[in-house]
This record gives structure tokens, sequence and C-alpha cells, in this order.
């Protein structure tokens, strides 16, 4: 076991959501334990929470962004950080904390790690290692808070896989292209095939790779993929619009 760097946290906080440390002087508005979400009252509070704060006016969209956002933090704290520098984050529920500092509407937590341990890749065990870490992952930490959403909302599996997908794509497609140099990008464009086509059904807690029938969507002029289902970020209020991959919009 090593820890993030400096150098690491740097990136992450220049890159991404990501906040290495909160300074005491500056208070959060909120802070969300990931464990506690996994509880199905806890969630529906938070949840309820978000929907005013946000001034939804239709629950499901409001349940929708709450999963878009968290599966940004887990595609840019963890699956990035995993193929950018070979280190995997601790990614249990009880050491992740979703820390809000500003009172924007949009709703946009920073992510924080409360231990910075990491384990480090090797080329020698990459694989498997990856497919045990990424099962634990999916199965144990993505998937049950998914199908508490699911229960509690009726907001569809498929949307919430799919919201999970687009930041998948976009991160090992577009991102990564446009930040690493070409050996770096060949470990990024393996991990993104495996992740994709190696990765069966059970590594989800699915019967199948939620990510594979991604593969096959069209890619628009600036490269993102259209999504299958539409996220209902339209109907967050009176001012709202389709999102640029919306296949209402396409």
């Amino acid at each position: 076991m090593t820890r993030l760097s400096e150098r690491e946290e740097t990136f992450m906080e220049d890159h991404f959501r990501y906040v290495s440390r909160i300074q005491r002087d500056s208070e959060p508005y909120e802070i969300i334990h990931a464990s506690e979400l996994l509880d199905k009252q806890t969630l529906q509070k938070k949840l309820d929470e978000i929907h005013v704060f946000m001034e939804s006016d239709f629950y499901l969209t409001t349940a929708s962004i709450f999963s878009k956002r968290y599966s940004y933090y887990i595609v840019t704290g963890v699956l990035a950080m995993i193929s950018a520098f070979d280190k995997c984050p601790d990614h249990r529920p009880e050491n992740i904390r979703l820390v809000r500092l500003d009172e924007d509407k949009k709703w946009f937590p920073k992510l924080t790690f409360v231990s910075k341990d990491v384990e480090e890749l090797i080329a020698v065990n990459r694989h498997t290692r990856l497919r045990e870490q990424l099962t634990e992952l999916f199965s144990e930490h993505v998937r049950p808070l998914f199908l508490q959403i699911n229960q509690l909302t009726r907001l569809s599996m498929n949307v919430l896989w799919e919201n999970f997908a687009i930041y998948l794509y976009w991160f090992y497609e577009r991102y990564a292209e446009n930040h690493f140099d070409e050996e770096r990008m060949a470990q990024i464009r393996d991990d993104f095939h495996f992740i994709v086509h190696e990765l069966d059904g059970s590594s989800f807690g699915e019967e199948k790779n939620p990510f594979h029938y991604f593969s096959y969507q069209p890619k628009l002029p600036n490269g993102a993929r259209e999504r299958k289902c539409c996220c209902l970020s339209y109907k967050l209020h009176e001012d709202s619009g389709y999102c640029k991959v919306c296949p209402h919009r396409c």
C-alpha cells in the first residue's frame, strides 16, 4: 500500500471536482458520507433535500442528476486514478465523502477521501487485480446504490447505468486523449477495453456488462456518444433543456 501523492491530488483538484483537504476557515455547506447512502431512509432524506435545494420540478430528474454526479466522482476519483497513475484508491463507501462548498443550485459537491491510501497496480497481475477491484467497486458499491435509487424512485436501472457510462466514455474516449502522452494512453486504452469488453455481467451484479452496449452508440461530431435513454434533465424546471447527447435532441 502507498498513498496518493501531492502531485496526483493536485492533478485531481485542477482537472476534476476533488478537494484534498477542507480549509479550517471554510465551513462546508453540506457533507455526505457515501456509506449512509446505502441506507434507504437516509438516501430518501438526502434526495428530498437535494430536490428542494435544486428547486427541481420532477423527482425522477432529481434522482437522475444525483446518480450522474455520483457516477462522475467514481469515474474521476477511482477509474481515472487507476488508468492515469496505476493507483487504486480505497473506493469503499466508508472512505468517500461528498463536500459541498458553494450554493450553486446545480449541486456540484466535491469528492474527498477519508484515507489517501491506495493500492499500486503492477503490470504482472494488473488485469487480475483490476477485475477484483472493479468487481468490488461495481457490485458492492455502485450497483447497491443504484438499486436503492431505483427502488425509491423507479428510475430505471438502464438510465442509472447509462448515467455512469456517459462519464466512463467521456474520460476514456475524449478527456484522456488530450491530457496524457502516448505511452500512458496505451495503458488507458487497455484499461478501457478491459472495462467495456472483458468484464462480464457478474462483475457488476448484472446479467450483462452494462457498458458494453454503449460502444455501439453513434458518436456525435464532437466525439461524444449519443445516449440511448433520456436522463430527464430537461424536466428539472421550466428553464431546463435537453443534454447535448440526449437522444431526443440528436
